[in-house]
């Protein structure tokens, strides 16, 4: 009979996505705005500050032993790739802020976000990775609604905000392993890939 810690590590299966990463200095930024828009509402879940990030690509479960050709290919990918300035600007909501789903913050000068995506996404199906269905929308997630409820107040107070966390250069990509847990998720960086 074979060891089954062998067969487990073999056949054990990983949850992964692509990120693009902000310092540290935008993500206290990003707190302070979840601070003033939390007593405005309920029922939402809001991400912790350490976790914000600009998913490029959610690859979703994987067996481990994919993780080595997924690195190659991210290498392949980002290889050349310029780092560029973007900017935090306007929050929002999806669908939209009356009975949002997802609460966000936009990203300007995004461009190079988006042809990066792209070209993960084609390179990423030899793989067996799923393609999108859509081009990446580049914003970043605060919160999700878990309870649907009386927005408005939240609503007007996000469409009087003039947020704008300022321009921020934007130069780490990440391959990202996620853990679900009750409390939410847990974030480990598989391998960091930084831009030129």
């Amino acid at each position: 009979m074979e060891n089954k810690d062998q067969h487990d590590e073999v056949g054990k299966m990983i949850r992964l996505f692509i990120a693009l990463l902000f310092p540290e200095q935008i993500k206290t930024r990003l707190g302070e705005l979840i601070d003033d828009l939390k007593p405005r509402s309920r029922g939402i879940k809001w991400v912790e500050p350490k976790d914000i990030h600009l998913t490029l690509k959610f690859i979703g479960e994987v067996p481990q032993k994919k993780v080595g050709l997924i690195t190659e290919i991210l290498e392949t990918a980002l290889a050349g790739r310029r780092q560029f300035e973007g900017r935090l600007v306007g929050a929002g909501g999806f669908p939209n802020l009356r009975n949002p789903r997802v609460l966000w913050v936009g990203l300007e000068g995004a461009a190079p976000a988006v042809e990066i995506a792209r070209e993960l996404d084609q390179r990423l199906v030899p793989a067996g990775i799923k393609a999108e269905k859509r081009a990446l929308s580049p914003h970043l997630t605060l919160g999700r609604v878990k309870k649907p409820g009386d927005f408005s107040d939240l609503a007007a107070h996000i469409q009087g905000l003039k947020f704008d966390a300022g321009a921020v250069i934007l130069d780490r990509v990440a391959l990202v392993k996620s853990t679900l847990t009750p409390s939410g998720p847990i974030y480990e960086i598989v391998k960091l890939y930084n831009l030129e």
